[in-house]
């Protein structure tokens, strides 16, 4: 006679299920590395999305008037904030860009394999976070 299938099996720990998440829960509730990354990339286009109004409005104001420009170069490079927000679009960019060439290759049915999806999540970080200290250590 055959053993069933759950005497052969180790018990696992039951998961925790999270269906109405409040408060509380959301303290607890752990995303993957590969969610985190998707959730970044959307949240990295909407900062884009945004911050280039108001870029563009800082270039039109730099190209009216001389004025306009030594204003747009005091807010901007004079001031520690302001090359933080840049440096900080600049990593939203770079980010973007990584996280949307793993998307294009995963859409393909590449690196859909938990490992591949992590590893592949990781070097997307890291090679931002690279690539975005290279060009500030360069331009500045």
């Amino acid at each position: 006679m055959a053993k069933p299938e759950s005497a052969i099996l180790p018990k696992a720990r039951p998961r925790p299920e999270f269906r109405n998440l409040g408060l509380g829960d959301l303290a607890r509730y752990r995303l993957p590395i590969p969610g985190l990354t998707s959730i970044s990339h959307r949240l990295s286009g909407i900062a884009m999305f945004v911050a280039l109004l108001f870029l563009l409005a800082l270039l039109q104001m730099s190209l009216r008037s001389e004025a306009g420009f030594e204003a747009f170069r005091t807010m901007i490079w004079g001031n520690p904030v302001g090359k933080l927000v840049l440096i900080a679009l600049l990593f939203a960019l770079i980010f973007h860009l990584l996280a949307g060439v793993r998307h294009v290759i995963q859409e393909a049915d590449i690196w859909m394999t938990l490992p591949a999806s992590r590893a592949s999540a990781f070097a997307v970080f890291g090679v931002s976070i690279v690539l975005t200290l290279l060009v500030v250590w360069r331009l500045w």
